[in-house]
């Protein structure tokens, strides 16, 4: 439950209303907030910080309306996952405040504090681009075993689904898709059309001939955004040794986690291909899926690569701080328009 993008800070040098956070959170959990590091995230704020106690924590700060029931989710699959002896690597746990409770309302903030997960991102690693098959391998085993450790929970019916769900690609595409054509500021408006063009074809095929075979595939709860960002690697580089950000956790398409994973490994390879291929063998390696859901894997990867590129892009155009919504998708466009030439991978 990490997340990218550190901005180093003293407890001065925060904000000053996440300053009061911080501080009334140290009261309720009974922690000292040491050596405070601000991270960006999608929709929360980030707080890393050191407690002579308890180590390393992270203050994950919420906007009330994500909503307690949406945070019972979160908690919930965070829970599962730390108890299952399926999952051999390290993933957040949850520090209960002093009264028990998994999170507490500050303000007009709801807060919840995890373990970090020491270690160095998978995308912060410089030979990231040249992970080797082993690494490739571990990956796939892991977005299995989490699945695995995933398969009893119940998801209530008050969660909703969310727009990185890969069922809901032809929409969400559709849409950005449709914002960057009402203005997007780009220089070259001519690629930008090209490019434009080439995501609404993959995503027309998709809801023609992948999208209504996805109903009848396994449903179950999977950690749904196992990329880069959110693995965390050991000494030697070549395992997965943690996974973090479960806010995603969603029931979907089973197989939809060996997409997501399988399509960011592609990202920054020579071979993208054979980087597919070796996370979906470290999935077969733990779990084997049915041949229905073989069939469409490799479509579904690219269906996710499009969301990526064309969300991003479009919030990009309206956001006040642009950088980190284009840092996002920084690396998705290549793949894309390899695949687009070449086909989905399997």
């Amino acid at each position: 439950m990490q997340a990218n993008e550190p901005v180093p800070s003293t407890a001065d040098m925060l904000p000053s209303d996440l300053r009061e956070v911080m501080s009334e959170l140290s009261d309720l959990y009974g922690v000292r907030v040491e050596r405070p590091t601000l991270f960006k995230g999608e929709f929360d704020v980030n707080v890393r910080f050191v407690d002579p106690t308890h180590g390393m924590l992270l203050a994950k700060v919420s906007a009330d309306s994500l909503g307690e029931e949406m945070l019972r989710w979160q908690e919930t699959v965070l829970e599962a996952a730390a108890a299952s002896p399926e999952v051999t690597f390290r993933t957040p746990t949850i520090l209960p405040a002093l009264d028990g409770r998994w999170h507490v309302r500050i303000g007009t903030c709801l807060v919840r504090v995890v373990t970090w997960i020491s270690g160095r991102l998978w995308n912060e690693n410089p030979s990231v681009g040249g992970a080797g098959a082993e690494l490739l391998h571990s990956l796939g085993q892991a977005s299995a075993r989490l699945t695995l450790a995933l398969d009893t929970v119940e998801m209530p019916p008050d969660v909703p689904d969310h727009d990185w769900m890969i069922e809901r690609g032809p929409l969400v595409v559709g849409r950005a898709l449709d914002r960057l054509e009402r203005g997007s500021g780009e220089r070259d408006e001519a690629e930008l059309e090209r490019r434009v063009s080439v995501v609404r074809r993959i995503t027309a095929h998709f809801a023609e001939h992948v999208l209504p075979r996805l109903g009848a595939l396994p449903r179950a709860v999977i950690h749904h955004d196992l990329h880069d960002a959110n693995v965390v690697l050991d000494e030697t580089g070549t395992a997965v040794a943690g996974v973090i950000d479960f806010n995603d956790a969603v029931r979907a398409p089973r197989i939809s986690d060996l997409a997501i994973s399988g399509a960011y490994a592609m990202l920054r390879r020579s071979d993208p291909e054979a980087a597919f291929r070796a996370v979906v063998d470290g999935y077969l390696s733990v779990l084997e899926p049915e041949p229905a859901e073989l069939e469409v894997v490799g479509e579904m990867a690219l269906m996710r690569l499009c969301m990526n590129w064309a969300q991003w892009r479009a919030r990009a155009v309206d956001a006040a701080d642009s950088e980190y919504a284009l840092q996002r998708s920084a690396h998705t466009w290549p793949l894309i328009a390899h695949l687009a030439e070449a086909g989905t991978p399997h």
